[in-house]
Formats: structure tokens, sequence, C-alpha cells
């Protein structure tokens, strides 16, 4: 199956492994025209025969099965749109714009079908189980931890974005009941926190730049915490062993009991390679719709839900 590739950033060289596992060629690779940084990427990778010196566009002149696009944001839907014109499937990275407007005519588009976004979480064995474990609860109390380490709100949708759509894949769609964000001197967002709930669960939402934690989500339901800190490890916990003051240490302790834990398999960037394997099945037009594979409808969800909160 061969695949036109357009993009040479750090993400791209994940791509490419989790592609080439799943037994699909890329026979054409560009950017920029005449992109030196294109070219000494395709060298690296053993794509230099494949090496479009005239950008993307020539890529777009390729047969191909299909197309992935991961390059930066701001020029996603231009060639989006031009991919679409062609009718071939296409994979391309979260968030696909940074404005809502920029998607109405990607959506609007006949081919618009044909759009697989890479939401490569959604794919973790680890998030499967957490949506079990969501979907048998009556409800609860969610903690959602956004951090980063820079501060803005385009850096909130680039990376914020992938936290807000498991929030949705999760627990359903939410209202954003009240909110606080703090701006810096220059206007750019340091820090949000939302208070948010649907008719199951209350959620809070801390997406607050530059402090030292990891992204997060803890789901307190019942009797137990299930907790997924960093995103690729789940911990789930049951019950609290009670340690005693003593001489030594005069403190009473409580300690929480984990019953279950698991780490993302790591031999590709995790979620990679399952993504891949299902696009595949995409291309062949053979992927029965399932929860975990996320249309354009669904990244504009994701977009109004990020912008909702940073407005």
């Amino acid at each position: 199956m061969k695949i036109g590739f357009i993009g040479s950033s750090k993400i791209s060289q994940f791509h490419i492994s989790a592609l080439r596992n799943n037994g699909l060629e890329i026979i054409g690779i560009g950017t920029r025209k005449n992109s030196i940084n294109c070219e000494k990427f395709a060298r690296e990778n053993f794509l230099i025969d494949a090496y479009c010196k005239k950008g993307w566009e020539e890529v777009l002149e390729k047969e191909v099965d299909a197309y992935c696009v991961c390059i930066e944001t701001t020029n996603t839907p231009e060639i989006l749109l031009r991919i679409l014109d062609k009718g071939k499937p296409v994979l391309v990275e979260k968030p696909i714009a940074w404005e809502l407007s920029k998607l109405g005519p990607i959506i609007n588009h006949k081919n618009s079908s044909k759009i697989f976004v890479g939401y490569n979480r959604r794919f973790y064995r680890v998030i499967k189980i957490a949506k079990e474990f969501a979907k048998e609860s009556k409800g609860g109390t969610v903690y959602i931890n956004i951090p980063d380490s820079k501060i803005g709100s385009k850096r909130f949708i680039s990376n914020g974005c992938h936290m807000v759509d498991l929030a949705r894949y999760l627990f359903g769609d939410f209202e954003i009941n009240n909110k606080i964000k703090i701006n810096n001197d220059c206007g750019e967002m340091e820090y949000l926190t939302a208070f948010c709930s649907n008719n199951k669960w209350t959620i809070i939402i801390n997406a607050h730049s530059l402090i030292p934690a990891n992204f997060s989500i803890n789901i307190n339901s019942g009797k137990n915490v299930f907790e997924l800190s960093p995103i690729e490890k789940y911990s789930l916990f049951e019950g609290l062993d009670i340690i005693e003051p003593h001489e030594n240490f005069p403190l009473r302790r409580y300690v929480p009991k984990v019953i279950k834990s698991e780490f993302e398999d790591a031999k590709f960037k995790p979620g990679f390679n399952e993504m891949y394997r299902q696009f595949k099945k995409f291309i062949l037009g053979n992927c029965i719709s399932t929860q975990n594979i996320i249309d354009v409808n669904q990244a504009y969800l994701t977009l109004e839900k990020c912008c909702e909160l940073i407005k």
C-alpha cells in the first residue's frame, strides 16, 4: 500500500516507524520546496529516492493509496483541502486547525469522511481499560491535569487537545460550568482551572503551565480511584493501609492500596502502531466505525471545547 507523506518534524519519525511496521510504503515525501531539513530527514530514513524537491505539491502528484499529513498546524487546512479534492484517505495530525472557521470548509467537503485524525492516545491499551472502568462506574469526580513547558493558548490547543479529547472519549461530552483563566502581561494564557460536568461526572480541568507535574487523569468513583499518571500508566486503587504512629515516625499514615497497575507498550510511540493498524483498514474501507477512531466532526467538537475553555 503506497503512501504520500507530508512532514519531516520530530513527530514524523514516530509515524514512519509505525507506518512501516504495518506494511505501508512511502513513495513520496516532501514539505516546502527545496527543503534542506526534509531532504536530510528523507536521507536519514532511507527515503531519499522518495524525496520530492518541489515540496508537498509534488507529493500530491504521486500515485498513492493514501496520504499522511504531519506538519505545523497553521498550514494543515490548505494542504488537507487539496488532498480531499483527490478523494484519497488521509491521516492528519491533530488538531488540524487553530480556529474553528478553518475547519468549516473541510467538514463540508464531499470527501470529509476520508479523514482519519491522529489522536493516538485513544489507541492506548490503558485508555481502553479506563474507558471500561468509566462505563461500568455510576459516576464520580474526575481531575485532569494539563501541565506544559511553555505558556500560551496555541500551546494549550496543541498539547491540551489530547486531554480534552480523552475527557470527551472517556466521560462523554460535558458543559463548562465555571472557570478561572489567568493571562500574563503579554496576554498569553498562564493557567486555567475549569469546573465542568455532565449527568454522570464532575470534571475539574487544571491547565497550569510550567508546574512540575505529569499529564494525568484521576477518576474517583465509588470505592475506587483509577489513576492515569502519566497517561501511559494506569493504577487502580481500592482501600487503605493505615500505619499507626510509632516512636520513629509519630504520624498516622493512610496509604492507598494498588490492586492493579499496567504500563502502555512502548516498542513504538504509544498508540501509534495500533493507530496505523486501524488506518490501514480505513484505507481498505474495512474499518468498522469505532469510538476510538476520530473523524473530522469529532475533531471539530474537541477543538470547539478547547476554544471554549480558553476564550
